[in-house]
Formats: C-alpha cells, structure tokens, sequence
C-alpha cells in the first residue's frame, strides 16, 4: 500500500467549495478553482451542495463555505463504510529522556 504524505493525504479525502458573490453574480470555487458562476444564491448553493454530497458517498468530505449576508457551512461526511481504518497505536512506547 503507498502511503501518501499527510498534506497529500488530507487533500485527497476533502474538498472545500465556497460560494461568494463576485461582479454581480454568485461564484462557486472547487479546491480554489472556478466551478461556475450563478445569477442566484440559492442556484450556487444548490450546486456546491450537489457536487459535495456525491463526493461524501464515494468517500471524500465535502465542505461548503457560503461567504454572504449570513455566513454558512455546510459540511458532508461519507458513510461509515467508505472511511479507511484509523491506523493503530503502536505497540510499545519508548521514553527516551533528554540531556540534563
């Protein structure tokens, strides 16, 4: 099994989306790139939403930042099931102590 390094590794199990007005109109950003831009924040909302929850079922959190009048998150988990297994607490610790 590869073992990935901890930023790759927290980077590929989330997904952060935020939603901000910009020129007029409601933009959705993906892992800070543009996703689509709406005429409505509700639609934008919509959208992030959507995209989050269908990456929470293959296994992959998805956040949702909603930057407007009344700031939102929403927040979407996988199931139980798709989560890898937390790694084990080693079998012995060793205290070495320091120099005096």
């Amino acid at each position: 099994m590869e073992r990935l390094e901890p930023d790759t590794a927290s980077a590929a199990r989330s997904c952060k989306y935020v939603v901000a007005r910009r020129l007029g109109r409601w933009r959705v950003l993906r892992d800070e790139q543009d996703a689509g831009t709406f005429s409505e924040q509700d639609e934008a909302i919509r959208f992030a939403c959507n995209l989050a929850r269908g990456q929470a079922r293959a296994g992959v959190v998805g956040v949702v930042i909603v930057q407007a009048d009344v700031h939102e998150m929403h927040c979407f988990t996988p199931p139980q099931s798709t989560l890898a297994a937390a790694p084990q607490a080693p079998a012995r610790l060793r205290v070495v102590w320091g120099a005096r």
